[in-house]
């Protein structure tokens, strides 16, 4: 887990979460889920080499989930990202991508003169815009849901089906069947989830510190479109899986013990049930 806070918060003093970012490893072979703002750090960090990404996954077109898309790629290539690999995610991808490599060209091309490298060549884009199977390759199967993140659309759930474990991941969602579905007997279901109270007081505090924001619109969103712990722990239960992961935590704040993320979960669900942290690894 490369990053685990929700919203578009940069790092200040006393929050440790990075946005939403993951990297799963099969077979030496490196997948990476959304790409919030540090990912391409965080991913450094874990020691797993550039050389080893085969995909890249977004779920949505939020910043922080897809801000830092382009610089990883563009990073990843002088440190051996391979030509070959390819990403998957909403419309409009291709065209974002297809930007980002034009805004960056002269960049592009200095290093390739300074640096005596291969020129960098735009990954093999996908758009995913149904529920469905999306890819399989020789380590994983690939699927997706549609849920509900007004006003994105579409915006995905995943489901990774590796050879000797499942991976359910919500995305960005209010409480709703279709990622129940989705994760129906998975080994590990990773799921956004958000603690109102906690969420209240801090964005009483941001207005107070000047934030334009406005608490009944910004509630009123967040409610719509965001899962409250306690429901995650009911999609867990009636979902079947054996591991709980609550992650993309609204707040993204330090403070909030995890006996109070988890015991809200733990209503319903009575499996394992993991608060995650950055650079966490399962």
């Amino acid at each position: 887990m490369l990053g685990t806070g929700a919203g578009p918060n940069p790092m200040v003093p006393g929050r440790t979460r990075h946005m939403t970012s993951h990297v799963m490893v099969s077979n030496a072979t490196a997948y990476v889920l959304d790409c919030g703002l540090g990912v391409t750090n965080q991913f450094a960090s874990t020691g797993v080499p550039f050389t080893a990404v085969r995909s890249i996954f977004i779920t949505h077109h939020h910043p922080d989930h897809n801000v830092e898309y382009g610089p990883f790629i563009l990073l990843g290539w002088v440190q051996g990202l391979p030509s070959t690999v390819r990403a998957f995610g909403p419309p409009p991808l291709k065209q974002m991508t297809e930007d980002f490599l034009r805004a960056y060209k002269a960049t592009i091309d200095f290093w390739v003169e300074d640096l005596k490298v291969k020129p960098l060549v735009s990954p093999d884009v996908n758009e995913v815009s149904a529920a469905g199977t999306v890819m399989r390759d020789e380590n994983v199967k690939l699927s997706a849901a549609l849920v509900q993140h007004p006003p994105v659309r579409p915006a995905l759930a995943y489901r990774f089906d590796f050879h000797d474990r499942s991976i359910a991941f919500s995305g960005d969602t209010a409480p709703i069947d279709a990622v129940t579905r989705l994760a129906k007997g998975a080994d590990i279901l990773l799921h956004e989830a958000m603690y109102v109270p906690a969420l209240e007081a801090y964005v009483h505090d941001r207005i107070a510190k000047g934030s334009p924001i406005r608490f009944d619109d910004y509630m009123a969103h967040m409610k719509v479109d965001h899962s409250p712990v306690e429901h995650v722990g009911r999609i867990a239960k009636e979902a079947g899986v054996q591991t709980l992961v609550l992650s993309h935590l609204t707040p993204g704040i330090d403070g909030i013990q995890d006996e109070t993320w988890r015991n809200l979960a733990a209503k319903q669900f009575k499996g394992e049930i993991v608060v995650a942290r950055d650079l966490m690894v399962l």
